[in-house]
C-alpha cells in the first residue's frame, strides 16, 4: 500500500502490534520513530502520520491533514457479470486502483446461482475498495453494488452515453478501432467467465451498446477489464483535457 485509508479524519491513532497495518509499517516500511507515512481519509483529504512506537510494538500515529482534494476517478462505469468470488475479489481490487467511478456486478445468464451467496458480498468487497485505493495512493471509492441481471445494471446507468461490450465471439471490431469521444461518460460491459448468452447480447445491442474485442485471444475476466479499463482510461490522462472534477 502506499498509504493508509481511514474511515474519518481523527488527530490520532494507536494500533497494537499485531495489527496487519502496524506490521506493514514494521517489516515492510521499516518505519522508525519520528517517520512521516502517508494517511488519507476515504472521500476526504490526504495528510501525514508523524510514527511513535511503543515497547509493547504498538503504534501510535500524530495526524496533520491538507486541504480535501478534487475526486480522481475516471467517468468510466464497469459492469461485470458475476464469476468465481476469487475472480470478483481480483476485479473489485484492480478496478478501484484504476479509478473506475462506479462498478455494478450483475447475475449474467451464464453465472453459477452459488456465486451470489459469497463471503464477499457482505464486508470483504469494502476492504477490496480500500485496497486498490490504497495501493492508487488515492483517497476516493468507486461506488459498488451487485444486481440480479444485465437489464437492471443497464439501467443503473443510464447516465452512461458511450456504450461498449466486450464479446470475443461476435464483435466486428477491436476495442482500438472504435472512436472514444473525449469526456463522455463511459460504459464498459464484460461477461462472465462463461460468456455472453445470445439474448444479453440482443440486450446490449438494443441498449446501443457497440461490441467489440481485444484480439482473437480468451481472456480472463479480470485480465479483460483491466486492459479495457486502461484503454479507455488513456483518454483521462494528463495532457488529454481531463481535470477529475
Amino acid at each position: 500500500m502506499n498509504l493508509f485509508l481511514l474511515p474519518e479524519q481523527v488527530a490520532q491513532v494507536q494500533w497494537p502490534a499485531n495489527d496487519a497495518r502496524t506490521q506493514h509499517l514494521k517489516k515492510v516500511l521499516h518505519a522508525q520513530d519520528g517517520d512521516i507515512v502517508d494517511f488519507g481519509v476515504v472521500n476526504g483529504p490526504r495528510g501525514k502520520g508523524l510514527v511513535q512506537w511503543e515497547k509493547s510494538g504498538a503504534v501510535n500515529l500524530s495526524l496533520k491533514w491538507n486541504e480535501k482534494h478534487a475526486s480522481d476517478l475516471l467517468p468510466i462505469t464497469l459492469l461485470v457479470g458475476l464469476s468465481r468470488p476469487q475472480t470478483c475479489r481480483k476485479v473489485i481490487e484492480q478496478a478501484s486502483t484504476l479509478g473506475v467511478s462506479k462498478l455494478i456486478f450483475f447475475t449474467a445468464e451464464k453465472s453459477e446461482a452459488s456465486y451470489t451467496e459469497s463471503s464477499l458480498w457482505n464486508q470483504e468487497w469494502y476492504r477490496l475498495l480500500i485496497k486498490g485505493a490504497e495501493q492508487a495512493f488515492s483517497c476516493h471509492l468507486p461506488h459498488c453494488e451487485k444486481v440480479n441481471c444485465l437489464e437492471t445494471a443497464i439501467q443503473s446507468s443510464l447516465f452512461a452515453t458511450f456504450r461498449l461490450a466486450l464479446d470475443v465471439y461476435e464483435a466486428s471490431q477491436a476495442i482500438s478501432e472504435v472512436t472514444i469521444p473525449n469526456h463522455e461518460n463511459n460504459l464498459l460491459a464484460v461477461g462472465p467467465e462463461r460468456g455472453w448468452s445470445q439474448s444479453e447480447r440482443e440486450l446490449l445491442r438494443e441498449q446501443k451498446f457497440t461490441l467489440c474485442h481485444m484480439g482473437q485471444r480468451v481472456l480472463r475476466v479480470e485480465t479483460a477489464v483491466v486492459a479495457s479499463v486502461g484503454y479507455l482510461s488513456a483518454n483521462y490522462w494528463p495532457g488529454r483535457g481531463w481535470t477529475g472534477e
